[in-house]
């Protein structure tokens, strides 16, 4: 028999609620705790706080150019010329495409 192999350890603290969560999805998978957190640990993806935080902040902004276009759309619509209003929004749809990568 191979010894095991797991030599490190983490002590996490629960609330109640959390351990309680941890506890019935454990027994749900028909896992132990620390073998439903092994398994879980190369499916979740780690996002950075402040990236996220700056592509919201560049999103908000986006929707707020929307607004505006929209508005203006709305004020000039017998003036408003199609080719600029959708050009701006072409604009607009590669920021958002390279947000998104």
């Amino acid at each position: 028999m191979r010894p095991d192999p797991r030599t490190h350890m983490l002590r996490v603290r629960f609330s109640d609620e959390e351990w309680t969560a941890l506890q019935e999805q454990a027994s749900a998978a028909g896992m132990t705790m620390s073998a439903l957190v092994r398994d879980h640990l190369g499916r979740v993806s780690i996002r950075n706080r402040e990236d996220e935080r700056q592509r919201l902040i560049r999103l908000n902004r986006i929707n707020a150019n929307l607004n505006m276009i929209a508005r203006w759309v709305n004020t000039y619509r017998d003036r408003a010329e199609t080719i600029q209003v959708i050009s701006h929004l072409i604009a607009i749809q590669r920021y958002i495409r390279d947000l998104a990568s």
